[in-house]
């Protein structure tokens, strides 16, 4: 089968990269870490997201605490106002209201989903059994105009659950505790829509086994996705974004543990230095950790002093740029450049070998 993964990515994109890890052996997943996620030349980039949707067979949408942003395509009208009558209950009286969400609030995932209904496509959504919880939660305080959740983080993710659950099919939402518990329910499901689902057999044009990236951060995940669509053909590149260094560091044999049977595991970290001394110390405790994990084949990288180096003068506070465009025309830029930047600089150059080398092997 096809799989288009939607959800958003900040607070799910470990979990996102788990799924593929497992389930890629027996079904192709469509999912922006990809580096040959599907474009199209002149498409905004959450149209782009829409197009994704067509092509899959099933969508598996995960819910957690955010609700993601808001779709600023160029489709707007086939993205209506949504309307979600939500009962609740005051004072021991049930009422019933309808939340209306404007076109210009539906989030990303909304439309994704809105989508993949409209085009009669298998859907199956998972949410985070606190978020859940705390839907509940929400319903019994509807009247409570400053109502805040402990854990999601935008109250819109209540509306976007039940209006799932009011769908006319496809419209169970199963809740999952942790990433362990949310695979095994996934694995059953799978197993299910394997044998009634008939699938058209299409050639297999990547390699099997995905390589992993792990990054300090999101700017730095989309800046080696830039590099990795240059250089990787052969086989399907997944990110894990460990928010921070420390983060990184100590969930480090998690990961090595968790993406066994990938290709190979690419660590990329910010020096923060240019001081060779330093960095082959960070180097020395980064090696000690992967050989006390169960996969020691892992590679480490240092971008020095900082993956913002590698593109240049534009780079420089990258993670500041909130603009979209100027952070699109960065990355393009850096796309175009990127064969004479890595002349320049020699940590880009050893990543760019390592993944080279990696999409080139022939292990199956």
């Amino acid at each position: 089968m096809k799989i288009f993964l939607c959800s958003t990515s900040f607070d799910l994109e470990d979990l996102r990269a788990l799924v593929v890890d497992r389930f890629r052996n027996r079904h192709e997943f469509i999912h922006f870490e990809d580096a040959a996620f599907p474009s199209r030349r002149g498409l905004h980039s959450h149209d782009q997201c829409i197009e994704a949707v067509k092509q899959a067979d099933v969508v598996i949408c995960i819910i957690d605490r955010r609700y993601g942003g808001h779709y600023r395509g160029t489709r707007l009208s086939d993205f209506p106002d949504q309307t979600v009558k939500i009962k609740f209950k005051v004072e021991n009286e049930n009422r019933t209201v309808d939340a209306k969400i404007l076109t210009r609030d539906l989030s990303i995932s909304w439309c994704e989903l809105l989508t993949a209904f409209r085009e009669e496509k298998y859907v199956i959504t998972f949410a985070r059994k606190r978020t859940m919880d705390e839907k509940a939660t929400r319903r019994k305080n509807q009247g409570v105009a400053d109502f805040k959740p402990a854990h999601v983080e935008d109250v819109r993710v209540f509306d976007l659950l039940d209006w799932i659950t009011k769908q006319p099919k496809d419209n169970w939402i199963i809740p999952f505790d942790n990433a362990v518990d949310f695979l095994a329910k996934l694995e059953k499901w799978l197993a299910v829509a394997d044998a009634s689902m008939v699938i058209p057999a299409t050639q297999e044009s990547r390699g099997n086994k995905p390589i992993i990236v792990v990054v300090e951060g999101q700017v730095d995940a989309l800046v080696v996705r830039v590099i990795a669509s240059k250089y990787v053909v052969n086989r399907t590149v997944s990110f894990v974004v460990a928010q921070g260094k420390r983060a990184l560091l100590g969930n480090l044999k998690i990961y090595t543990k968790a993406f066994h049977d990938a290709a190979g595991i690419i660590v990329l970290a910010d020096a923060d230095t240019e001081n060779a001394a330093d960095i082959e110390a960070q180097r020395v405790q980064f090696n000690q950790i992967i050989g006390e994990s169960e996969r020691t084949d892992t590679k480490v990288v240092f971008a020095v002093p900082e993956i913002e180096t590698w593109l240049g003068e534009a780079g420089i506070k990258l993670s500041q740029i909130h603009n979209h465009k100027t952070l699109h025309d960065i990355l393009y830029r850096f796309q175009e450049e990127v064969e004479h930047r890595k002349l320049a600089v020699p940590s880009l150059a050893e990543f760019i070998a390592m993944l080279i080398d990696l999409d080139t092997s022939h292990e199956s």
